[in-house]
């Protein structure tokens, strides 16, 4: 217990040092930060959902995440704390900065389709605070029935990620979701840090920083990635990501073994869908099957181990695995959500009445083809007018084995998620029990016409 108290002292006063990502918010914001797309996050995480109306970030820093989110979505309540006085206060700074920039109307790394009124509300929306992820009371101290929490680059420094992920359980909204960024076997750090040690570099504290940047120049020329120069990153990076008391660099099998101890369960990951996708050719896609998201994921993390894994997490007692007859129960909620990442082109028709398909996912770099039968082209719009398909009409998308095995293809590339069934469909009214679409929208003159094109309009667009 001492030595994890020790471990956890020396990281928060790393943080304290060097307050990360860094002091020039403006500049940081400007660049997107670090998270995967947002329409991603969503589309995967919450299903059909509305937008978020309560975000919690656990482990903000600076809070160049939090700025971020409240662009997209400044209706939203966002509490935004960390363990490091230093960079709350920081983070509180910047907020006024941009606050007063946006009351003269200039602002400061936000988009300029926003109106400058509803880019200060959101700001003002932001509540920044001191405390600690691995506290037991957390959710008494700022409240909990969050949408959506974020938690990007924090537990692979925590010496028990897993207490932090029992206390983040507690504080996730039924049917919300959490996105998790954490270091991956490949992390550079993995081999770099004994290679600093061999020139006697301090690696559990940054204290000659002149002299650790001429090793890493050296390290830049001999080593090949595709994460940038070391040498030239922010002391901020090199102080928690090189150097720094405690490292968690797991594979997405160990993190995963972790979050299901704590009551989660992976349902995506962002390097999933481009990996099936290049797997795909060929058809070598098939010796997977059945796996599950999570199981699926950690296989091919296995053959090349990612560096950071960005994943999305749902409380176990909201997730379904497969793609199994069992959903067809007709449930409200229950069933298979167009995710809304992807455009749908229908190309041509095909022998026997199939129509080829064209679906592009823009913001995941994805793009494949694929032929549908006659039935399941005529019920596609439809899909993707109302984002739901469940009970009967289910059955035309597992009626067989082909079937079933392209609809795992398509959970594997994003396409379509499980819905929850603890929260009600997006727009639907439980008095009334009707669907309102929101967003999505197909138009399509028949089954069988050429270049017809269905579209579904991201809610974070």
């Amino acid at each position: 217990m001492n030595a994890l108290l020790s471990s956890a002292e020396r990281i928060k006063k790393g943080y304290e040092r060097f307050p990360y990502p860094g002091v020039d918010g403006a500049a940081l914001i400007s660049r997107g930060g670090s998270m995967p797309p947002l329409p991603w996050m969503l589309g995967i995480g919450r299903p059909g959902q509305v937008p978020p109306s309560r975000i919690l970030v656990a482990g903000c820093g600076t809070g160049v995440e939090a700025f971020i989110l409240s662009q997209h979505w400044p209706a939203a309540e966002i509490v935004a704390i960390d363990f490091s006085p230093r960079s709350i206060a920081v983070a509180r700074r910047l907020a006024r900065t941009l606050g007063a920039a946006e009351r003269k109307g200039r602002g400061v790394g936000q988009p300029v389709r926003r109106t400058a009124a509803r880019r200060l509300g959101a700001v003002r929306r932001i509540t920044f605070s001191v405390a600690d992820l691995t506290d037991s009371a957390l959710v008494e101290k700022i409240g909990g029935d969050f949408d959506l929490i974020t938690c990007h680059g924090v537990l692979s420094c925590l010496p028990d990620p897993g207490r932090a992920l029992r206390v983040l359980a507690k504080a996730l909204k039924a049917g919300g979701a959490l996105y998790l960024g954490v270091n991956g076997a490949g992390h550079p750090a993995t081999a770099l840090r004994p290679w600093l040690s061999r020139f006697g570099v301090d690696v559990l504290e940054m204290k000659d920083e002149r002299r650790l940047r001429e090793l890493l120049g050296l390290w830049d020329a001999l080593y090949d990635d595709d994460l940038g120069e070391h040498a030239t990153m922010p002391a901020s990076y090199l102080a928690s990501d090189v150097c720094g008391a405690h490292f968690n660099n797991w594979t997405l099998g160990a993190w995963r073994a972790e979050a299901r101890r704590a009551g989660w369960e992976v349902v995506g990951t962002a390097v999933l869908p481009p990996a099936l996708r290049l797997i795909m050719e060929g058809g070598r896609e098939g010796a997977l099957y059945p796996a599950g998201i999570g199981e699926l994921a950690e296989r091919l993390d296995q053959v090349r181990p990612a560096g950071f894994h960005r994943m999305m997490l749902r409380r176990v007692a909201s997730v379904k695995t497969g793609i199994p007859e069992v959903q067809m129960r007709g449930a409200r909620g229950e069933g298979l959500r167009w995710t809304g990442l992807y455009r749908v082109t229908f190309l041509a028709v095909a022998r026997g009445g199939a129509v080829k398909v064209r679906l592009v996912a823009a913001s995941l770099g994805v793009r494949f083809e694929g032929v549908l039968t006659s039935a399941e082209a005529a019920a596609l719009p439809s899909w993707l007018k109302i984002g739901l398909v469940s009970g009967a009409g289910m059955k035309i998308w597992v009626r067989n084995e082909a079937a079933r095995r392209r609809m795992w293809l398509w959970k594997g590339l994003g396409v379509v998620a499980v819905a929850t069934a603890d929260l009600p469909a997006e727009g639907e009214s439980a008095a009334a029990g009707k669907r309102r679409p929101r967003g999505p929208g197909a138009k399509r003159e028949s089954p069988r016409a050429k270049n017809a094109v269905a579209s579904w309009t991201s809610p974070v667009d």
